[in-house]
């Protein structure tokens, strides 16, 4: 008989890079040590504000239901920084929460992400608004 398995949207192993428009605008990694399982990495500046955010991430590959290459994704992590706030430097740290939309385009290899990260601050007001798109270059492909 024959079996019919689905292409997970992304392989263990691969290495993501790029660059995060939106809050917080900066620099972002991920690795993937599953097939749906990653670690994210993002330092990013806004709003008076450095941060940089560690996150878990869980992989739902969409491509059986829409095109190759589609999953949403849903996390957590934590972070920490500085933040200019009521005239003073602060440090920050709280926890985050992530859920978005991944393509990995079958001929190049580029990721585009969409995603809401809110983030609670422990010691300052939180971001619970923090929208992105993200484009990163997918390293090793095969």
């Amino acid at each position: 008989m024959f079996e019919l398995k689905a292409q997970e949207a992304t392989p263990k192993g691969t290495t993501q890079v790029g660059i995060r428009l939106g809050l917080p605008l900066g620099a972002t990694a991920r690795y993937f040590f599953t097939n749906a399982d990653a670690a994210e990495g993002i330092a990013g500046i806004y709003n008076e504000t450095f941060t940089v955010t560690g996150l878990y991430e869980h992989h739902f590959d969409l491509s059986a239901l829409t095109v190759q290459g589609f999953a949403w994704y849903a996390g957590g992590g934590a972070h920490m920084g500085v933040r200019r706030y009521e005239g003073s430097t602060k440090f920050i740290a709280g926890f985050d929460g992530i859920l978005g939309l991944d393509y990995n385009f079958a001929g190049i290899p580029l990721n585009l992400g969409l995603d809401w990260k809110p983030a609670v601050h422990f010691t300052t007001p939180s971001d619970l608004a923090s929208f992105a798109v993200s484009a990163r270059y997918i390293l090793n492909r095969k």
